[in-house]
């Protein structure tokens, strides 16, 4: 009788963990789960801006060019591509906002830099805006470094800027931030999508919203306008509260959840050697991706690239892509347009459907639910889900030596 009691207190305890957080669990079991290995290089910031750009455009193309996948597909770098940025010498001279845009004849050896990427399929363009700000915001602005960097005459690095006012879908001119209206938000997605379209000679389908803050009507917007994929980083943010930090407003966001008609994908970790990020960092990443039965989207910026001590991020990429693909026999490269089609569509030999298949990425998924990890450990359900997994995996095997 003591048994069957302590058993039952055992089963309570369990079910009700579950119960508790059924939505997450359920929601980590619903995002699509990978066969093989998957990794993109995803880059931010490029476009308008240093002339300095083309030369590490192409050193870029030439060495993502050199490692092929398990298919002969070379690595993919998507390119998230900021339009224009502010005409200094006008700006200066009357006072008004004027934007240089990346169709200008000075920008012409970056625009062609990109081309020669996507030829060689190595590069893939993504909308990042058609500015990294607001304009409205940083005429605005009474910060005299602000002020200074609009007038200047060569190109600028918006990375220069104070980080609140590098958000684009927002009026940072008082922190917390105020939401744009509707009509900007139409006319400016119209104007950044033609843009993208008549300099770079394609649709935008890709979008990055800069600094990860956007919202609801933006997403709309894009949407109406033939964009499908909408890369996050895996939260929703809004606005920039009154520290002028993303407010973080809005739930968790998992791969291939449908968000006003965008498909969303996840990027879910960082590749910035100007902070000492090394290779053998991205490989965990990719290790622990690859368990989890996710893409590995490596975020990375434009900077890491143009600055003097650039050689370090160069090779440390190079590094990384060699151990990858020594790593990793079955490694897939391919844009985040083409991933993402894949988990809108789930469906494909890129995705594991049976449910047997699918445990043990949910089970290396619920790691991120550190309390329910440490309570399901300590409960002994963490064990029982992990034994349950071996011996399917034990009968799926001995069927196929049946078979």
């Amino acid at each position: 009788m003591f048994w069957l009691a302590l058993l039952a207190l055992w089963l309570i305890a369990v079910i009700s963990l579950l119960l508790i957080y059924r939505r997450d669990l359920l929601a980590l079991w619903c995002e699509p789960v990978l066969s093989h290995p998957v990794l993109i290089v995803e880059s931010d910031d490029w476009g308008a801006g240093p002339i300095e750009q083309a030369p590490a455009l192409l050193r870029l193309s030439e060495l993502l060019g050199r490692y092929r996948d398990a298919d002969g597909h070379p690595p993919v770098m998507t390119i998230a591509v900021v339009l224009a940025i502010p005409d200094g010498a006008v700006i200066a001279a009357s006072g008004r906002y004027q934007r240089r845009a990346l169709g200008s004849a000075l920008f012409h050896p970056i625009v062609e830099a990109l081309q020669l990427g996507v030829s060689a399929q190595v590069f893939a363009l993504q909308l990042h805006g058609l500015e990294h700000y607001w304009p409205e915001t940083l005429m605005a602005s009474g910060e005299a470094g602000v002020m200074r960097w609009l007038r200047e005459d060569r190109p600028q690095s918006t990375e220069r800027l104070p980080a609140h006012l590098q958000s684009r879908w927002l009026d940072a001119r008082h922190l917390p931030s105020s939401p744009l209206d509707s009509v900007q938000i139409e006319r400016a997605a119209e104007e950044e999508i033609s843009l993208f379209s008549s300099v770079l000679g394609q649709a935008a389908k890709v979008v990055v919203p800069p600094t990860f803050v956007w919202d609801d009507n933006i997403e709309r917007a894009w949407a109406a306008r033939g964009i499908e994929i909408l890369v996050t980083p895996g939260r929703r943010s809004s606005g920039r509260n009154s520290l002028g930090e993303p407010d973080r407003s809005g739930g968790g966001i998992r791969n291939g959840e449908i968000s006003n008609g965008l498909t969303c994908i996840v990027r879910n970790d960082y590749f910035e050697p100007e902070k000492g990020h090394q290779a053998e960092r991205a490989l965990d990443a990719l290790r622990l991706r690859t368990r989890q039965g996710r893409p590995c989207l490596l975020e990375t910026h434009r900077s890491n690239f143009l600055q003097s001590s650039s050689d370090a991020a160069y090779r440390e990429l190079d590094r990384f892509l060699s151990q990858a693909v020594a790593s990793f026999a079955d490694i897939r490269f391919m844009s985040t347009l083409e991933l993402g089609r894949v988990m809108r569509d789930r469906s494909g030999p890129l995705l594991v459907q049976s449910r047997s298949g699918r445990l043990a990425a949910w089970i290396a998924r619920l790691e991120e639910l550190s309390r329910f990890h440490k309570l399901g450990r300590l409960s002994g359900l963490v064990l029982l889900l992990r034994l349950t997994d071996s011996l399917l995996r034990g009968r799926e095997k001995k069927f196929s030596e049946l078979a």
